[in-house]
């Protein structure tokens, strides 16, 4: 009867450590979800026109499913924040980086612009890209691609919903001052 007693005594300490861990597990998977789709959802509503002329894709060119340029750094922000955000970036899968890597360097190959500063940031993203496309293993390379995509995201689609700011790119809009 005694040893009945016990196991009883046990089983609900067990019982609610469980349930608290479940609750917080299911909670951070729930926030992390909620941040990426907020993310997603207000980059797409919020991207003004894409960067209007500052930069085209050229007309003899595959465009990569990409409608405008505004609209590939917005794909390429979201796909780092989904290979290598919230510390992901502790566990990257190399091969994926290395084809995101030599897509963007084709992306970028299409890419025309008359904006200096513009040129400047993407011949940096393709000078990051190929040491990753050559395979590599180089996380700090990763993580100022993140960046570049990310402040890019927020100075050339023009929205500003976001306290993260690298402040690494040459270029700025000058509305979004």
């Amino acid at each position: 009867m005694e040893k009945k007693s016990k196991w009883k005594l046990m089983i609900l300490p067990a019982s609610l450590f469980l349930l608290a861990f479940g609750l917080y597990a299911g909670y951070s998977m729930w926030e992390t979800r909620s941040h990426q789709d907020s993310n997603s959802r207000s980059g797409a509503e919020n991207l003004k026109n894409g960067g209007g002329n500052v930069a085209v894709f050229g007309e003899d060119t595959e465009k990569e499913n990409y409608t405008t340029v505004g609209a590939f750094i917005h794909e390429f922000h979201t796909k780092y924040n989904d290979t290598l955000g919230w510390g992901r970036i502790d566990k990257v899968d190399w091969e994926e980086q290395r084809e995101i890597a030599s897509e963007v360097i084709s992306v970028l190959t299409t890419v025309e612009t008359d904006n200096t500063a513009l040129q400047a940031d993407f011949a940096t993203i393709s000078s990051y890209s190929k040491i990753i496309k050559e395979g590599k293993k180089e996380k700090k390379t990763l993580l100022q691609l993140h960046r570049y995509f990310h402040d890019l995201d927020i100075e050339f689609n023009g929205y500003n919903d976001t306290s993260d700011y690298f402040n690494i790119t040459e270029y700025k809009d000058p509305d979004n001052g």
